[in-house]
């Protein structure tokens, strides 16, 4: 196995939200000697769909590492919140790229929608809320997903005024269509020591313990959905944590 420090953490951000989540995250893991990237969806929805495959080639077209394949880290991928549903068909674009395959050695799940092959995210999401989602849409458009709950939530998460506008003027206002579009059929790792659960926060409880039932290690940490914002050094202490059991033991 590699040590830590010899694979690549990618950092892949929630369609819903812009890469600032996380930036700090990253900065703190580049203080610690890691290779990371945060590759940017910005821009995916510009245009028509379909959309999931835009969304693969903007998270796979940026390594970090040098392309070259003999020199190429290999990867722990990470995805926080809506970026879940992307990671099984992320690991399999970067496995089998054809002219710079990647070893994908982990994949963690932070917060994260767990994956829905096959399925939109309107099916797979509880009745409620995709009947909600519908009905805030406007000429085929949903509003910024801030907007999606009181502004009191926000305020909660993120105290700095600063800090949220930030936040807040990198989140894209999304196409229905994405939401009504079927997810990549892609499995996700058979090897379940190689999928780790991170829950930040308890609203992602019932998703930890499903990750749990089928094998996969969960780690808790009692924060909040935005905590790699507002608490990147913790954030970070679980993805080294965790990532750890994938590459072995650092130096």
């Amino acid at each position: 196995m590699p040590a830590l420090n010899q694979a690549e953490l990618v950092l892949v951000h929630s369609p819903l939200t812009g890469d600032l989540v996380w930036q700090p995250v990253a900065d703190a893991l580049r203080a610690r000697g890691r290779t990371v990237s945060v590759p940017s969806l910005t821009g995916v929805f510009d245009g028509e769909g379909p959309y999931y495959p835009k969304l693969l080639d903007a998270a796979a077209g940026r390594p970090a590492a040098p392309s070259d394949e003999a020199t190429a880290l290999p990867v722990v991928l990470v995805g926080h919140s809506g970026a879940g549903p992307l990671l099984p068909a992320l690991r399999e674009r970067l496995t089998r790229g054809q002219h710079s395959p990647r070893t994908v050695v982990g994949t963690v799940y932070a917060d994260a929608q767990w994956p829905h092959p096959g399925q939109s995210w309107l099916a797979a999401a509880p009745p409620q809320l995709a009947e909600q989602l519908r009905e805030l849409a406007q000429d085929g458009a949903l509003p910024p997903w801030d907007a999606w709950f009181p502004e009191q939530v926000l305020i909660e998460e993120l105290p700095d005024p600063a800090l949220r506008e930030r936040f807040r003027a990198g989140i894209p206002r999304l196409p229905l269509a994405y939401f009504e579009e079927p997810a990549p059929d892609a499995a996700l790792d058979p090897d379940h020591a190689r999928t780790a659960y991170l829950r930040l926060s308890p609203g992602y409880e019932e998703t930890a313990i499903r990750a749990e039932a089928i094998g996969h290690r969960v780690l808790r940490r009692t924060s909040h959905h935005l905590s790699p914002l507002t608490d990147p050094e913790s954030t970070a202490d679980a993805l080294e944590k965790l990532a750890l059991r994938f590459t072995g033991r650092s130096d």
